[in-house]
C-alpha cells in the first residue's frame, strides 16, 4: 500500500479541485457561449426570414399585378412573378453579397410543391404538421433546433407560411382551370389544392452547427488558458506556505514522539533540540503543538522514572504475596489430605462394622429357622436397613477416592463411570434414603417419574448426588410440610428431562442464573449451613455428562429445578 505524505496529498486534493472546478467552469461557459452564438444566429435568421417574406409580399402585390395586365404575356408563364421563385432568387443574390450569410441556405419546404425542388423531406414535414397545429393558437410561431444533413449537422429556424391571398388558388386550386402556362412548365399532378388562409409551406433558414460553435470554442480555449495558468501559480505558492507552516514543523514533531516512543527521551540529538525549541518560539498553532510537546517530553522523563520505581516496588511486593500464597496452598493441601485420611478411616470402619452386623443378622434368622430359638438379648435389624447403610458408606469411599484422584483438586473433572440406569429404581431408593428427614420436615417426596422410562447413560453415584443435593435443597430452604415431585421425561433430541419440583416458597429469577456458582446460596427466611457448593457441584457433574441444568420458577409458586442426561443406547 502506498503511503502518501502530507503534500502529496493536499497537492492531489488540489488537482482534483481544479479539476472538478475547470470542468464545471468549462462545461457552464461552454453551455452559455454556445446559447449565445446560438442567439445571435437565431437572430440573424429571423430578419433574413423577414426579408424573404417581405420579398414575396413586394413580388406578390406589386409585380404580379403588372405582369397580369400585360396582355402579351398572357399565354407565356413567368416565374419572376411567383413569390417563392423571387424570394430564393433574392436570398441567392444577398448571400454572395454577405460573406457572413454564405453558409446560410433558404427553401420553402411543403408536402405539396409546385416545384419539386421545394419537396419537403421527413424531417421538414414534422416541422410542416406542427407548424399547421400550432397555426391556428399563433401565426407567428418560430421553431428551431439541429439536424444532420449529408453528414453534416445543421441549425435550422422554421416559420409558417400562409396563403391570404384568393389570386393564389388561381394557379393552385384546382389543375382544371389552372393557367396552361404553368402546367406546361410544372405539370398538374402538384401543388394543386390549396386553400385560402391555412399553412402551404414552411420558411426554414439551415445554418451549419460550426459556424454557431467555432467562436464560443475559441473563446473557450483562451479562458481555460487563463485558468491553467492561474492554477499553476496558485499551485506552487499554496505548496510553499504547507511546507514552510505545516509539513515542516510535523516533521520535528514527528522526530521528537519517535524518540517518546523508544524510550530514548534523554539521548535527544542535540539537531533535533535546536529545531524543537525554535519551533516553540512560533505564536501559530504548530508553535503552541510544539511547546506542548516540550512539556509533555519533560512530564514523561518524569514519569518514566517513577514508574521504574513503582514497577520494582511492585515486584518485590508480588513475589512476596506469592510465596505467602504457595506456602497457604500447600498448607491447605496437607490439611484436605488429613481430612481424607480420616473421613476414609471412619468410613470404612463403619462398613466394616455394617457388615459384619448384616452377617450376623443373616446368620441369626438361619438359626432361628432350623432350631426355633432367639437369643432374648439380641436386637433384631432389618437387612434393607444395614443394606442401606453400607450402600452409604461404600458411597462416600467413592467419593473421597475421586477427591484424591482429581486433578486440581475439580471433583466433576475425574472420570465418570456411566452405566444403565433405571430413573424409577433410583427415585424408589432416593424415597427410603431421605425418609428420615422427610418424617422430620413433615414434607412428602413422591414419585412421578414413569416404569416405563428408558434408562439413563449415567454415573450412578454422581447422579445420586445431584438428586440428594436437589432434595436437601428444596427441605432447607423451604417450610415444613411441603410436596417435592420428581418427574422425567423423553426429549426429542435423545435426552431425558429430569425435575425436582417443590411447592415452596419459590426464587429470585433475576438470581436464577447466580445459584449454580461457586459459593453461591439462596436467599430466604431460613438459616441453613453450608458453603454454597451444592448447586454448583450439580452443574458440573451434569455438565460433565454432556447434560444442561437450570431453575424456573413455576406460575403457581415453589421452584422447579431440572437437567438434562443422555437416554441409554
Amino acid at each position: 500500500m502506498i503511503r502518501w505524505k502530507l503534500g502529496a496529498k493536499f497537492s492531489l486534493f488540489l488537482v482534483i479541485i481544479f479539476l472538478l472546478g475547470s470542468c464545471l467552469t468549462v462545461f457552464t461557459l461552454s453551455q452559455q457561449l454556445n446559447q449565445q452564438a446560438e442567439d445571435v444566429v437565431k437572430e440573424r435568421a429571423e430578419l433574413l426570414l423577414t426579408a424573404m417574406q417581405a420579398a414575396r409580399n413586394y413580388t406578390q402585390n406589386n409585380i404580379q399585378p403588372i405582369l397580369e395586365s400585360d396582355t402579351e404575356r398572357e399565354n407565356d408563364f413567368v416565374q419572376e412573378s411567383i413569390p417563392n421563385f423571387a424570394a430564393r432568387t433574392i436570398f441567392s443574390d444577398f448571400r454572395d453579397q454577405d460573406s457572413n450569410f454564405q453558409n446560410f441556405s433558404y427553401k420553402e419546404a411543403t408536402p405539396n410543391p409546385t416545384n419539386l425542388d421545394d419537396l419537403a423531406d421527413s424531417l421538414e414535414v414534422d416541422l410542416f404538421n406542427q407548424l399547421t397545429q400550432l397555426a391556428p393558437e399563433s401565426s407567428d410561431e418560430v421553431l428551431s433546433g439541429y439536424r444532420t444533413l449529408e453528414g453534416q449537422k445543421l441549425f435550422y429556424l422554421a416559420r409558417p407560411l400562409f396563403m391570404n391571398d384568393v389570386r393564389c388558388l388561381d394557379c393552385h386550386g384546382d389543375p382544371r382551370v389552372a393557367p396552361k402556362s404553368l402546367l406546361k412548365m410544372y405539370g398538374s399532378q402538384n401543388g394543386f389544392g390549396w386553400k385560402l388562409n391555412e399553412v402551404v409551406a414552411t420558411q426554414l433558414i439551415y445554418v451549419p452547427a460550426d459556424n454557431i460553435f467555432s467562436q464560443g470554442r475559441r473563446n473557450l480555449l483562451s479562458v481555460t488558458k487563463t485558468l491553467a495558468a492561474i492554477f499553476g501559480a496558485l499551485f506552487l505558492v499554496i505548496n510553499l506556505l504547507l511546507w514552510k507552516t505545516v509539513t515542516q514543523p510535523l516533521e520535528i514533531l514527528t522526530k521528537v514522539a519517535k524518540q517518546i516512543s523508544s524510550c530514548s527521551l534523554n539521548q535527544q540529538p542535540s539537531h533535533d533540540s535546536q529545531n524543537l525549541e525554535a519551533l516553540t518560539m512560533r505564536k501559530d498553532e504548530p508553535g503552541q503543538l510544539a511547546r506542548a510537546f516540550q512539556y509533555m517530553v519533560t512530564v514523561l522523563s518524569q514519569r518514566e522514572q517513577d514508574l521504574q520505581l513503582a514497577v520494582q516496588e511492585r515486584t518485590l511486593s508480588l513475589e512476596e504475596e506469592m510465596h505467602e500464597r504457595q506456602t497457604a496452598q500447600e498448607a491447605l493441601q496437607t490439611y484436605a489430605h488429613a481430612i481424607n485420611h480420616d473421613l476414609r478411616n471412619l468410613a470404612m470402619g463403619i462398613s466394616s462394622l455394617v457388615q459384619g452386623l448384616l452377617s450376623y443378622s443373616f446368620t441369626g434368622r438361619y438359626s432361628e429357622g432350623k432350631q426355633n430359638r432367639l437369643e432374648p438379648s439380641v436386637i433384631e435389624i432389618e437387612p434393607e436397613a444395614l443394606t442401606m447403610i453400607k450402600k452409604s458408606c461404600d458411597r462416600q469411599l467413592n467419593l473421597m477416592n475421586s477427591l484424591m484422584t482429581a486433578e486440581s483438586s475439580n471433583l466433576w473433572q475425574t472420570a465418570l463411570k456411566p452405566e444403565s440406569v433405571n430413573l424409577r429404581q433410583l427415585a424408589k431408593e432416593l424415597q427410603v434414603a431421605c425418609d428420615y428427614r422427610l418424617t422430620d420436615s413433615a414434607s412428602t417426596l413422591n414419585n412421578q417419574i414413569a416404569a416405563d422410562l428408558p434408562n439413563i447413560y449415567a454415573d450412578s453415584h454422581q447422579l445420586r448426588r445431584v438428586f440428594e443435593n436437589l432434595i436437601d435443597n428444596a427441605l432447607k430452604y423451604n417450610p415444613e410440610g411441603i410436596t417435592i415431585l420428581l418427574h422425567a421425561v423423553v426429549q426429542s433430541d435423545a435426552m431425558i428431562r429430569c425435575t425436582v419440583k417443590d411447592n415452596g416458597v419459590g426464587i429470585d429469577s433475576q438470581r436464577s442464573q447466580m445459584l449454580f456458582g461457586m459459593y453461591a446460596r439462596g436467599q430466604g427466611d431460613f438459616q441453613v449451613k453450608g458453603y454454597g457448593l451444592g448447586l454448583y457441584i450439580c452443574r458440573k457433574i451434569i455438565e460433565a455428562h454432556g447434560g444442561a441444568i437450570g431453575v424456573e420458577a413455576p406460575v403457581g409458586g415453589g421452584a422447579e429445578f431440572w437437567f438434562t442426561l443422555p437416554c441409554c443406547q
